[in-house]
């Protein structure tokens, strides 16, 4: 009798310690931030073939997520046919920037056959980033 009044106390017990820890909360950090290409007469909004040697234009927005979580940094990348990445524009964002940035990039292709990439990438104050890729072929 005292076993089993020792063993219900026992399971009793170990059904608390179960359900106390299994309260845990789960919580999100923050969520990406949202970047964009921005749609207009004269500029690119996606992955195209261009002409060699001619100059074009690709508009983005970076707006913060949905968590309101503030966005730190915006950088462009660029990449030709394979070389090393070259940061063609960073800069880090202020103020009302950190909410809603937008940039408009210009630049002319290579006086070449080949591919061009750029690299878009925004990142909150949580660390997390987000990008958009850009890949062109030269003609």
């Amino acid at each position: 009798m005292q076993y089993r009044s020792l063993f219900l106390a026992s399971m009793a017990a170990l059904l608390v310690i179960l359900s106390v820890s299994s309260c845990r909360k789960t919580i999100i950090v923050g969520s990406k931030p949202i970047i964009s290409l921005v749609a207009g007469t004269d500029y690119i909004m996606g992955d195209s073939t261009l002409i060699q040697d001619k100059k074009y234009m690709f508009k983005v927005n970076a707006t913060n997520a949905e968590d309101k979580s503030k966005n730190t940094s915006f950088e462009v990348v660029r990449t030709y046919s394979g070389a090393s990445d070259t940061t063609v524009y960073y800069q880090d964002l202020k103020g009302a920037e950190q909410l809603d940035f937008s940039y408009l990039h210009t630049f002319t292709t290579l006086k070449k056959i080949g591919t061009e990439r750029f690299t878009l990438t925004v990142k909150n104050e949580h660390g997390i980033v987000n990008q958009k890729i850009l890949i062109f072929t030269v003609k």
